[in-house]
């Protein structure tokens, strides 16, 4: 076997274990934080309202919350959306939690998820058409829910 021959051979079995390496560590993380227990939310939401440019109907949903940055949103339908957002500080005493929405003329877009008794909530970055809407100079009117755990 020629050197050159050995040389490719070994790059590829080094190539393949760090692939391997890396799957290994992703599949470890992805299943730590399916085992991780996420705060879920749940709420009746009687509108159709906007979230993350999506439109959703009325009905009973969970809001779980899955790390610093991310939610997840769905209904009994399946129906729903993966959420970036940023931190919120503020105070909550109470020992419900809530969303809260803007309403612009007759649409409602989910701005915030609080949990109960905690110091800090989930703002939710807004959609084109929220954007849009505040732009005009649209009248804003706040909706809060109350969500149970």
């Amino acid at each position: 076997m020629s050197r050159r021959q050995f040389n490719k051979r070994d790059v590829m079995q080094r190539q393949t274990w760090q692939t391997a390496a890396i799957l290994g560590v992703l599949l470890a993380v992805a299943a730590a934080a399916g085992r991780s227990d996420p705060a879920v939310l749940k709420a009746d939401i009687p509108f159709p309202f906007v979230v993350a440019n999506h439109t959703l109907p009325a009905g009973h949903y969970e809001v779980s919350i899955l790390g610093e940055q991310t939610l997840r949103i769905t209904n009994s339908h399946k129906q729903g959306a993966f959420v970036l957002t940023s931190k919120l500080a503020g105070h909550s005493h109470e020992s419900s939690g809530r969303l809260v929405f803007y309403r612009y003329l007759d649409t409602y877009f989910l701005a915030q998820v609080w949990g109960p008794a905690e110091g800090t909530g989930k703002q939710l970055y807004k959609s084109r058409a929220e954007e849009e809407l505040e732009s005009k100079g649209s009248n804003k009117d706040i909706a809060v829910l109350r969500a149970e755990k």
